[in-house]
């Protein structure tokens, strides 16, 4: 289905975007993307956050590769991937339950029918350097079977002094594919990545109600990194899966995948700058967490029934989808050690303390969660203009919590429903489209973890699980070789939060819920010969409704949901310069609004603007007519000092370049 005719707000990144803006990870992604507000950063430990229509999207939840649900705690590589969709609002229907802010498919680079070779060298930032080969072709010569291979390899400090990132990553695929009608394909990847200097996270100091009690200064400079030099994390990812397409006759076609994935973080020594008064220093919490390791296995199968009942046209998918996920450690324990009198205006460097083990004992299950989801949907076509979506997801969600000293259980949860999904799509003319979309989703609660200085009192616990919905109507149009998308939106959940208990522990709560309403404008393509263009605006008008008070903070109805910002805009736009052949000029305005640090609304982050520039220079090499492509760019060209998120400081002006040859 073309995404002018399909029912929800979805916009696609190329690979040749993401590697003309020489983007390396999700947070710059998020950067450039219209309907992307980001949560926290990607070397901070674990991948980045990201908020779609004003909810926090965990990576854990909130990810898809090729489809497949993954609940990928981790850097995602993008070197390897040929597209990353974005979908805003609920995706139930299309992927299982999920967040009702949306859901980020990464759609792998699959084998190709001709011979395509690319070798790419580059800087990423700083002294960042990369290499990154990318080769694909037939290995027969029927070209019933083909591969795919991507090899990276990053290593080197960068803009951010005392800051490293090595990495290294293989993706290999192979497809047989003996007819047009059948296709198994098997990609497996390898992707490990060390980071040194990681990105502190700045917490300001609170009131027992939940308000600001120490405001948010001016941001320091992003040059700077004032974490600690030896602050790190060590990750191994590996993932194979195989999917099978095949067109068994006229009216039947199969779909099947199953891919696995296993994962460890190491050597986790993350930092946390404390802001207690107003007298322009902080404190700072060294601590080291024991190695976690983490299992993924996800599948589907579906069939799909193409045919007519009369003059209606069907296409109907039923099928089953599911995913779990195994979380564990050692409950060994190293203790934080935390130092006094640091200031904003310049590092302060100390030694790395040793950290003593305690509570030593073997890697044993923290965790384990289970999506499973039995789907049923009908795309009916009644006429050229009108058509229908109607789909039922039966989901079973359960989880689990576990004491990883004894292994014993603590808390779990095992809950069914089924969820409806239908929309209405009219064409009023070939190339535009209208629709409107109602959906629910079953979502699985917060697990609820001790961490640093949070002590919960209903530490291992599981929340309950939730029922989101989304209702939104929309309108796209292909405007000559520009798509135009067009929604407004109105989407709520249950709100969970961390509640203080004025004792100095928190209690993680469900209290009200969140409902948002909004609006988006997307638009993307050619506007004219030599111009292209990829941005967009996001309104939202996020409420807090149906809350109660605690003894320690009042009811929330009507305040803004945290870390929400009221708006974005942003525009990545190129243009051919006619009068020098092959030169290209690059760059975007990325925006986002004011958004409320605390949830009583009493300090704002301010809004903040950055920008990029860049020149490319593509051209044929004599004598083998292989492509040249030359790559500069500059982010945050005016070097912006800014608050990224509450926790985060934004990134600072970079420097990136890259020379690519193809053939």
């Amino acid at each position: 289905m073309k995404i002018q005719d399909v029912p929800y707000s979805v916009n696609v990144v190329s690979a040749p975007l993401l590697e003309n803006k020489l983007i390396s990870q999700q947070d710059d992604f998020y950067r450039i993307n219209p309907s992307i507000q980001t949560f926290s950063t990607s070397t901070r430990g674990f991948s980045a956050n990201p908020i779609l229509r004003g909810f926090t999207v965990p990576n854990s939840t909130g990810t898809a590769e090729d489809g497949l649900r993954f609940q990928n705690l981790f850097a995602m590589p993008l070197e390897d991937k040929t597209r990353i969709e974005t979908f805003t609002g609920l995706t139930s229907f299309l992927y299982g339950a999920n967040n009702v802010g949306g859901l980020i498919n990464y759609v792998y680079k699959r084998p190709t029918a001709v011979p395509y070779t690319s070798l790419t060298l580059g800087n990423y930032g700083g002294l960042s350097g990369f290499a990154h080969g990318d080769f694909s072709g037939p290995i027969d010569k029927e070209g019933r079977f083909s591969y795919r291979l991507n090899v990276l390899g990053q290593d080197g400090t960068t803009a951010i002094e005392n800051r490293s990132v090595r990495r290294n990553l293989v993706t290999g695929a192979l497809s047989f594919q003996p007819n047009s009608d059948f296709n198994l394909t098997v990609i497996g990847s390898h992707h490990d990545q060390i980071v040194r200097g990681i990105d502190p996270a700045w917490n300001f100091a609170t009131n027992p109600d939940g308000s600001s009690r120490i405001f948010h200064t001016a941001a320091p400079d992003p040059t700077k990194n004032f974490g600690q030099p030896f602050s790190s994390y060590n990750l191994q990812r590996d993932r194979i899966g195989a999917d099978l397409n095949w067109k068994i006759d006229d009216v039947f076609t199969l779909r099947s995948a199953i891919a696995t994935a296993y994962a460890s973080v190491r050597d986790n020594i993350f930092v946390n700058n404390n802001v207690n008064n107003n007298t322009g220093t902080y404190s700072q919490s060294v601590s080291r967490l024991t190695d976690f390791f983490y299992r993924a296995n996800t599948g589907y199968t579906f069939l799909d029934a193409d045919f007519n009942t009369g003059p209606i046209h069907h296409k109907v998918t039923t099928g089953f989808y599911g995913n779990d996920f195994t979380m564990s450690r050692a409950p060994t324990n190293y203790g934080a050690f935390t130092f006094n009198g640091f200031n904003f205006i310049t590092p302060t460097i100390v030694n790395e303390p040793n950290f003593v083990a305690t509570n030593v004992g073997p890697v044993r299950r923290q965790s384990y969660n289970n999506n499973r989801n039995i789907v049923i949907g009908d795309d009916i076509k009644f006429t050229d203009q009108w058509s229908a979506l109607l789909g039922l997801n039966y989901a079973m969600l359960s989880g689990q919590n576990f004491n990883t000293t004894t292994g014993l259980q603590t808390s779990g949860y095992d809950q069914a429903r089924l969820s409806p999904s239908a929309s209405l799509i009219f064409k009023p003319l070939p190339w535009v489209s209208t629709y409107v979309t109602y959906s629910e989703s079953l979502q699985g609660g917060q697990p609820v973890s001790n961490s640093g200085s949070m002590i919960f009192t209903n530490n291992g616990e599981i929340l309950a699980p939730y029922v989101g919905r989304a209702y939104e109507a929309g309108a796209k149009a292909q405007i000559g070789g520009t798509l135009v998308t067009l929604a407004v939106f109105n989407v709520n959940q249950v709100l969970q939060y961390n509640q203080y208990n004025n004792d100095g522990t928190y209690t993680a709560v469900q209290n009200g819920r969140q409902e948002n309403t909004g609006f988006e404008l997307n638009a993307v393509g050619t506007v004219f010969d030599g111009f292209r263009l990829f941005g967009g605006v996001t309104l939202i008008d996020a409420r807090v409704t149906q809350s109660q008070p605690s003894p320690t903070m009042p009811a929330l109805d009507g305040l803004r949901p945290l870390n929400v910002a009221n708006s974005l805009a942003k525009v990545t736009a190129e243009y051919d310069l006619p009068f020098a052949p092959g030169f290209t000029v690059t760059g975007g305005v990325y925006y986002t609004g004011p958004a409320p640090v605390d949830r009583l609304n009493t300090e704002y982050l301010p809004s903040f603007v950055t920008a990029d520039l860049g020149l490319r220079y593509q051209t044929k090499m004599k004598p083998f007519g292989n492509d040249l492509i030359m790559r500069f760019n500059v982010h945050n060209i005016t070097n912006e000092n800014y608050w990224l998120t509450p926790s985060y400081v934004g990134q600072p002006r970079t420097f990136a370049l890259s020379v690519q040859t193809r053939f």
